[in-house]
């Protein structure tokens, strides 16, 4: 039993180094992208009911939201036989540049519908702005010299 759990965590470690196709990819998706970078920001609606929550995370990788679900099933019959099924799904989606990726959220509904959504970026409240104008010390004004003084150095 622990060589065939040894087998199979090395025949994972393959599986994942190398690409090769999930079980997911092979099956059906029921993946729905929701307003992606529409108006409202990014939303985006994932079938995950064969996954347990344990067994799903989301992960932000630069403007990429990545969700990976994984989980594994052993069973063994009244002959002692032995099945081992891995599964793996992963998903990848871009995040518009105009969406707040540090507001990212999920949540998981009853039915198995992971919801991953994040808002536009806040703009300011109008579409104008006051630019302060910044005044530079006064310059000394070149004028006529003062008569006081070319009086007073004449009778020096």
């Amino acid at each position: 039993m622990e060589k065939a759990r040894e087998f199979m965590s090395s025949f994972e470690q393959l599986l994942t180094s190398h690409g090769a196709t999930t079980a997911m990819e092979r099956a059906p998706s029921t993946s729905t992208a929701l307003a992606q970078g529409s108006g409202d920001g990014f939303s985006v609606c994932q079938d995950v009911k064969n996954f347990a929550p344990e067994q799903l995370s989301v992960k932000v990788v630069g403007r990429k939201v990545v969700l990976v679900g994984q989980k594994e099933m052993q069973n063994t019959d009244d002959k002692g036989c032995f099945s081992y099924k891995y599964e793996v799904l992963k998903r990848e989606w871009d995040v518009p540049e105009d969406v707040d990726v540090e507001a990212l959220s999920c949540s998981l509904s009853k039915e198995g519908q992971l919801l991953i959504e994040a808002p536009k970026l806040a703009l300011t409240a109008s579409g104008e702005r006051n630019v302060p104008i910044q005044v530079s010390p006064a310059a000394p004004q070149p004028g006529p010299a003062p008569e006081n003084g070319a009086a007073n150095k004449a009778q020096a």
